[in-house]
């Protein structure tokens, strides 16, 4: 089983913010070790974060749907407030939608001013509902759940990507009970990095109890957890 390794809903991406990302996640597909910035040496994602201005000079169109930041995290606590709201000034008058991504959803609260009136979907990344301090300098996932869940903004999104084994319970309800959440991105890592996998039949059932509650659930890469069946 597989999907798409973007959001079937994105028709663009757009990276105005350059620099290193300090969440250092092992497993990112863009900054971590396997990731295409040391595949390719680019030297934008090397130094400290700065704003593109030729991207920010980019206009977006009615019916596209633009995910800001695929790269990086723009929210990110070393990222200053003036660079983010550059950013945010940008979406105010566009006929685009655009889809924000962070593993630091507290900072959205800052911005909510100009968020509310933009034409936004919100995202939170929340892999597990478990401790990811051996994979990841970012927030735990329990701080970033509660700041997400505490927002006061609608619509939402939650990227489970890529996913680590989680308490079923717990995980589903942490999900359905996020107020204003609109959709669901699921899926396994891509990049052989070996995480704490949950079985693929476990993954089906967090599935079926969020389409169940009314969420529309993307299913991006579902696969056999990469040591599912050793021994075997």
């Amino acid at each position: 089983m597989s999907g798409s390794r973007m959001f079937p809903f994105i028709t663009k991406t757009w990276n105005p913010l350059g620099g290193e990302c300090l969440h250092k996640c092992s497993y990112c597909w863009a900054q971590g070790p396997k990731g295409l910035i040391q595949q390719r040496k680019l030297l934008k994602y090397t130094r400290y974060p700065y704003l593109v201005y030729r991207e920010l000079q980019k206009t977006f169109h009615e019916g596209e749907f633009v995910f800001v930041e695929d790269m990086a995290d723009l929210f990110g606590p070393w990222v200053s407030s003036v660079k983010i709201r550059k950013v945010l000034e940008k979406t105010l008058w566009s006929p685009a939608r655009f889809l924000f991504l962070t593993k630091n959803p507290a900072r959205y609260l800052e911005f909510l001013p100009i968020l509310q009136k933009t034409n936004c979907l919100l995202g939170a990344t929340l892999e597990t509902n478990r401790d990811t301090s051996a994979y990841s300098k970012a927030l735990p996932p329990v701080e970033r759940w509660d700041s997400f869940f505490e927002l006061e903004y609608s619509p939402k999104f939650v990227a489970v990507e890529p996913i680590m084994d989680f308490d079923l319970n717990i995980f589903a309800d942490w999900i359905v009970n996020i107020t204003g959440l609109e959709s669901v991105a699921i899926g396994y890592d891509n990049y052989d990095n070996k995480l704490p996998e949950p079985p693929l039949a476990k993954t089906m059932q967090l599935i079926d109890r969020l389409e169940k509650a009314g969420i529309t659930v993307y299913r991006k890469t579902l696969r056999e957890a990469w040591n599912e069946n050793a021994g075997s």
